[in-house]
């Protein structure tokens, strides 16, 4: 709609689709999905998509507009009886303010939103071309603005959650547009109550309530800039007239100073409103601007009126608009659902159309109403899919997070073990370090590592023996020649092999001293374990309210734990039983044959009252637990006994993770030595003939040096 075309009301841009074709679609799935002929259905298929063309792109002042989108509508409504909600078709329609690309989804309950939007456009329509003049145009108006908010709230309210994702931009404006429908709405019951000559006091909680309602049109982001522009305006426009009437009835009953206060405030309003007239004369239409031009000058002639004989004759002081009552609202009208949204079988009431060949008064694809069973048993799971994953599974996941929380923020069941038994993480690790053989293996690897690192040190010495052989007589050339033998030693050339042959060892070695006590009490059955670790005597006196405590809190844990693993499989298998629901089909089937377009069969609702008694259960658990825990943390912290339990408990759990670690130390030495004996072998022939070959240069070297030694003795 193209709002600079100028009116007194505004009326819904028609919601225009994008082409679809019904027959593909469902012969596929009739075929498909239920394994029935598909020609007996190709008619009804055509008929269908002849509707859906013939309604949607017949003009919206034909006199059958509202009444051939309502029987549409109402094949629909019996359509997703037969069929699922999600289809797999794209079904598109265009955005209201925007005609470049149509917005997409696969969902029959979109269609229907959609067709209802563009029958709430119709109706606002309707109501705008009503005659403003005569007391029953009004009234048609009104009526047709109260159903175009009816066919937008059914929309929100029944529709919408179908869709099971994001809707489109348009179905954000829903709001906005029932808020300008029904200001629309009452601003009939305002016009007609001025004609009427009602009470100043009716006439300003009428038109206080209609610049509310301008006023939340205004203040919505998504509409467009002149649609806000001409909220603001009436908003400001009923706004400074409900002062107005206001201001009469204030010196109707004596009350000068008032009146002078809601003057002002009218003339403020007002002039906001005539301001917005000026920026944008092309945007409203004369009579109105005339009524704002009125006003003003009301205004004005009433103000210098009233202030003149104020300051003369009553000396009122004029309050300030704060201290003003203020003024009350009158909710005149609501939104009103069309009759053929609320009954589906409304069409067979309709007067008939002999010549009009898409005038259908019988619900298409009647014939598939003996396999009604097959086809509601697939809508029923699928609704029953749903409630299963979002109102059961998807909440049981809530409240296993809950759980979860509060037993890892109390570390539940750890903290109670931890005081009189052995916490289950340690006797896990116990019986793993008893099953990888304790202390003794650890023995057992390192006497194997030593056994294999004297092996290859035995390799290396002889590699040595070699090399400190060379070493000694390269030394003493050196004290012979002197300054002359500048050949480098062989003790810098390998002194890092034998560094690098001596380091791991000790590491593991010590380890294995720090932590063997611990490791080797790991390494005994359970019960030992507990008997060595610090315990409360039960001639404490505080023995009893412990134990008491700790049986009252495991009893907690053990509640909740079981509804954990209950719950779950319990409320499958309660609608598993309830799966078979052919009996019920069939009770439906006389109101299916008289003409109901609609069968709503929903999974029973004990399943989402048991899961709420639940969330109550688990919520008390809780709470329970969460008071046991303070009251026992408040009674152990001051026993020393406690103290060092926890401190040798924590000991045993880090002994578990050296053992693990000291094991791989092991493991990695012993891959090491056996896969590097061959090296070390080829070090020590390396180390022999690295020998043979200084001795030879030895021999070469002190030829040369000889004759310039004789020389220097002679000089």
């Amino acid at each position: 709609m193209n709002f600079v075309s100028r009116t007194a009301l505004l009326s819904i841009p028609l919601k225009q689709p994008a082409e679809l074709q019904w027959t593909p679609y469902l012969l596929d799935y009739i075929y498909s999905s239920y394994g029935q002929d598909i020609a007996q259905y190709r008619e009804d298929c055509h008929l269908l998509d002849s509707l859906r063309k013939h309604a949607l792109n017949q003009s919206s002042k034909s006199p059958f507009a509202i009444e051939d989108l309502s029987i549409y509508y109402s094949q629909l409504t019996f359509l997703s009886s037969r069929f699922p909600l999600n289809m797999d078709l794209n079904i598109g329609w265009l955005p209201i303010f925007s005609q470049e690309k149509p917005d997409i989804m696969r969902n029959l309950s979109y269609e229907k939103a959609c067709v209802l939007y563009r029958i709430a456009g119709v109706y606002s329509e309707l109501g705008c071309s009503q005659n403003q003049v005569s007391t029953e145009g009004i009234r048609k108006a009104c009526q047709f603005f109260q159903n175009a908010a009816g066919c937008l709230a059914y929309i929100k309210s029944d529709l919408i959650p179908e869709f099971r994702e994001k809707p489109s931009q348009d179905f954000e404006l829903i709001d906005a547009l029932i808020a300008l429908m029904m200001a629309q709405a009452h601003e009939c019951i305002w016009l007609k109550a001025v004609m009427e000559h009602m009470k100043h006091g009716t006439i300003a909680r009428l038109a206080f309530k209609v610049a509310d309602l301008y006023d939340l049109v205004s203040n919505t982001k998504a509409i467009p800039e002149y649609w806000k522009i001409y909220a603001d305006t009436k908003h400001n426009y009923f706004k400074a007239e409900s002062q107005y009437q206001k201001a009469n009835e204030a010196i109707s009953s004596g009350r000068y100073g008032e009146e002078i206060s809601r003057l002002h405030l009218a003339q403020s309003s007002n002039n906001i409103a005539s301001q917005h007239i000026t920026q944008h004369p092309h945007f409203m239409i004369q009579s109105f601007v005339d009524r704002v031009t009125a006003l003003k000058h009301a205004i004005e002639r009433d103000l210098v009126r009233a202030e003149k004989d104020n300051d003369v004759i009553y000396m009122e002081t004029v309050p300030e608009p704060n201290q003003l009552a203020p003024i009350l609202r009158s909710d005149m009208v609501k939104p009103v659902l069309p009759s053929f949204v609320s009954d589906p079988s409304y069409w067979l009431v309709l007067a008939d159309r002999p010549n009009d060949k898409l005038f259908i008064k019988r619900p298409l694809f009647e014939k598939l109403l003996p396999f009604a069973v097959h086809q509601a048993v697939s809508i029923y799971a699928d609704n029953k899919d749903y409630i299963i994953k979002t109102e059961i599974i998807g909440k049981n996941q809530e409240l296993k997070a809950d759980r979860q929380r509060l037993l890892e923020g109390l570390e539940l069941p750890y903290s109670l073990d931890k005081i009189d038994s052995l916490p289950k993480s340690l006797i896990d690790h116990a019986e793993e370090v008893q099953d990888e053989g304790g202390i003794q293996s650890i023995f057992d690897m390192l006497q194997k590592i030593q056994t294999m690192s004297q092996k290859a040190s035995d390799l290396i010495n002889e590699g040595f023996n070699a090399l400190e052989e060379e070493n000694e007589q390269d030394a003493e050339m050196s004290r012979q020649f002197g300054k002359l033998w500048s050949r480098p030693s062989s003790v810098a050339l390998t002194h890092h092999l034998l560094t690098l042959a001596q380091k791991a060892d000790r590491i593991v070695q010590a380890k294995v001293n720090t932590w063997g006590k611990a490791i080797s009490m790991l390494s005994k059955p359970v019960n030992e374990i507990q008997q060595h670790l610090p315990s409360l005597s039960e001639n404490d006196p505080s023995h009893h309210g412990i134990v008491q405590l700790l049986s009252q809190l495991r009893s907690k844990v053990e509640d909740l734990a079981k509804e954990s693993e209950q719950q779950v499989n319990l409320e499958k298998n309660a609608l598993s039983l309830k799966d078979d629901i052919s009996q019920s089909l069939l009770k439906k089937m006389d109101e299916l044959t008289k003409g109901s377009l609609l069968v709503k069969l929903e999974p029973e609702q004990f399943a989402q009252n048991h899961i709420q008694a639940h969330v109550l259960s688990q919520a008390g658990l809780l709470h329970s637990v969460s008071e046991l825990h303070a009251r026992l943390v408040l009674m152990t912290s001051d026993i020393p006994l406690l103290s060092k339990r926890e401190k040798a408990i924590c000991n045993l759990e880090l002994a578990f993770a050296k053992f693990k670690e000291i094991r791989i130390n092991l493991v990695e030495g012993i891959k090491f030595y056996s896969q590097y004996t061959d090296i070390l072998t080829q070090f020590r022939d390396d180390c022999v003939e690295f020998a043979l070959a200084r001795k030879l240069e030895v021999t070469e070297l002190a030829k040369s040096v000889a004759p310039s030694r004789l020389l220097l003795l002679k000089k």
